[in-house]
């Protein structure tokens, strides 16, 4: 009898001991897709993380991407992309996403290879347009950086920004308004807004060198308060706003509701602009947004952005003229020229009468970018502003403070913290070039289509990179005043110490010279090739794996001398025979594309491996996750000798 006890004890307790850890996981994410679905992504991205270090799965990953692509922290992003585009069973929306975030990180060949992808598998997913924008838009964005617009100077604003968010700044009545989400002080847990893990944002203005928070409470309970627009001869503010809904509102939408944007104005005078303030015609709390609001001058037209039904799609531009009796007329949307399927915000205009405005649905760098219609009237065509005064990141809120100067916000790498404020200048005069080749240290011979990396030192400004073309040269447009560091890498040479250089004194219009020599991997020095991924049980070489293989044939070139072998390699399962025969075909596949573009077959040996060498722990029988394993479907290549 005591046998039999301590065997159902035994067997009690080993059932308790997976069903317990399986309780605890599915309470951890329970609680992550409760936050999730509040908007609150700070909290659930250490939910998830939690959850995936505990027992990693496509829905968790895919969770992580996204709440870290809606906190635009697009550096992580990538990383969860980038497992979930090259995993066994991506959906078109990974691969999509996977590319946005490769093009907002200015990867932008690779991107394109992703959205070469999609359009392989999409099938009426995304349009055949949509697809045209996104190729033009890499292949303008690498045109853009490597052909700076050079009457532009980009300034950060290190005095008024924060680790938080600033954008916004506008002249107003006595200083600089903005909106920003920094903590003043000790912040409170009831003032936190889970989308972000900050303050709601608030007005500042800033008067010479100090900023201070502006008192405008609001009676309703607000939120978020600003950005805001002034009209000094209607002696007028303007400003956007969320706040708590009625007891009849939130009647009217029910328990599954999101509280929208609305516009609300007051006059200049008011001691308190939250207090007594105006809404605007078009506020509709339950239904959609308005925001971005925008006076002209002299105040006899309201700009502003709506998702309103009967737009473009995601959120359009508007107009509003006031009528006679005070009040607006109907809502004009701007049409075509300015709105897309995508997203058009932030509306301006300049001294001249010109219209700017951020969109991520134009041909763009990525993200949003700013765009200027010349005139507003018979708008035909929106021009991207380019680089520098745009980047791969989001880029908006432009707002004149004098002709052709102004201020400007984006996210930027390189900031003091999320959005920065940008001083800027669309007419500069001094213009500074860098110009330089990459080559192979051995040969001298020029490598094609290295990654070339320029980083300001101490600057607030974006690290750009540029591949370099098929003679090996590149260019940048430089700062003034400014240090830097220029590196670079390609597959088949080894890391790069970054050369230093400073624009310090140059004060006239000149051009740089920097080559930069990279030295190429020894014999049998084996260069694992991560990117070069197969579709399940394919040996096609897919746009993404193209772009590795690209790498390898200007390695090559730049030696002519080498001789290299390709070996692919499986995970341990499946039949060790059907392994070998699947690798050895995606090697053949591999050398094929080589060979396609100009490489000597009698230079290259292909190999396939089955899972005879894998490079982990996971053997035949032992359990291990879909990431571990594809970590051993990878391709290699070392250098086999050479004819000298």
């Amino acid at each position: 009898m005591k046998f039999f006890d301590t065997k159902a004890n035994l067997i009690l307790g080993l059932c308790l001991f997976v069903i317990v850890p399986l309780q605890a996981q599915y309470s951890l994410l329970k609680s992550a897709d409760r936050e999730f679905d509040a908007f609150n992504f700070i909290k659930a991205i250490e939910l998830y993380q939690r959850a995936y270090e505990a027992k990693p799965d496509i829905r968790t990953a895919e969770r992580l991407a996204e709440s870290y692509y809606h906190i635009r922290n697009y550096r992580e992003a990538e990383t969860w992309y980038a497992r979930l585009a090259n995993h066994d069973e991506a959906k078109i929306d990974h691969i999509l996403q996977y590319g946005h975030v490769l093009r907002n990180n200015s990867k932008f060949r690779e991107a394109k290879a992703q959205y070469q992808r999609v359009a392989l598998k999409a099938d009426g997913i995304i349009s055949k347009e949509e697809l045209n924008i996104l190729y033009a838009s890499c292949d303008s964005a690498v045109v853009w950086l490597e052909n700076p617009v050079k009457a532009v100077e980009v300034k950060n604003q290190k005095k008024w920004n924060s680790a938080q968010a600033e954008f916004g700044a506008t002249k107003g009545p006595d200083g600089l308004y903005f909106a920003s989400d920094r903590f003043d002080g000790a912040a409170k847990p009831d003032v936190i807004y889970g989308w972000t893990g900050n303050p709601y944002l608030s007005m500042y203005v800033a008067k010479e060198n100090t900023v201070g928070k502006v008192d405008a409470t609001w009676g309703d309970g607000a939120n978020h308060f600003g950005p805001a627009t002034f009209s000094k001869q209607r002696n007028e503010i303007y400003f956007a706003v969320t706040r708590n809904l009625t007891r009849e509102e939130k009647r009217k939408a029910g328990k599954d509701v999101t509280v929208n944007i609305e516009i609300f104005s007051n006059s200049l005078d008011s001691a308190n602009w939250g207090a007594d303030a105006v809404p605007f015609r078009y506020n509709n709390i339950t239904e959609w947004s308005v925001g971005d609001p925008f006076l002209t001058t002299s105040g006899d037209t309201l700009y502003f952005t709506s998702d309103m039904p009967g737009g473009k799609g995601g959120t359009d531009i508007y107009y509003v003229v006031r009528q006679g009796d005070g009040t607006w007329g109907d809502a004009v949307n701007l049409g075509d020229a300015v709105n897309t399927p995508g997203d058009e915000r932030f509306p301006a205009i300049d001294d001249r009468g010109d219209f700017y405005f951020s969109s991520d649905g134009h041909l763009g760098m990525g993200g949003l970018d700013v765009y200027r219609v010349v005139g507003t009237g018979n708008a035909t065509k929106a021009v991207n502003l380019g680089f520098p005064f745009n980047s791969p990141y989001d880029d908006f809120s432009i707002r004149f403070d004098k002709e052709l100067e102004g201020y400007m916000a984006s996210n930027r790498s390189g900031g003091a913290g999320a959005d920065d404020i940008y001083w800027f200048n669309l007419n500069k005069i001094v213009q500074i070039d860098l110009e330089g080749g990459v080559y192979n240290e051995k040969t001298r011979l020029p490598v094609t289509g290295a990654k070339v990396t320029l980083t300001p030192v101490g600057e607030e400004v974006n690290a750009v990179i540029v591949n370099a073309g098929t003679d090996g040269k590149f260019k940048f447009n430089l700062a003034e005043n400014t240090d830097y560091t220029l590196t670079a890498e390609q597959t088949g040479f080894r890391e790069f110490t970054p050369m230093a250089f400073s624009t310090s004194g140059i004060d006239s219009s000149t051009t740089l010279q920097k080559d930069i020599y990279l030295s190429p991997v020894e014999v049998k020095e084996v260069v694992v090739l991560r990117n070069i991924y197969f579709d399940f049980d394919k040996a096609d070489i897919r746009p993404d794996a193209a772009l590795e293989l690209d790498k390898i044939a200007a390695f090559l070139n730049s030696d002519p001398s080498v001789r290299i072998e390709l070996s692919a390699h499986a995970d341990s399962r499946g039949t060790a025979a059907y392994n070998m025969k699947l690798t050895q075909r995606r090697a053949d596949s591999a050398v094929a594309y080589l060979v396609s573009k100009g490489i000597a077959a009698s230079r290259l040996v292909a190999k396939g491996y089955g899972f005879t060498k894998l490079a982990n722990h996971c053997a035949k029988g032992v359990e291990c996750t879909e990431e571990e394993h594809q970590w051993n479907r990878r391709v290699e290549f070392f250098v086999i000798g050479n004819d000298e």
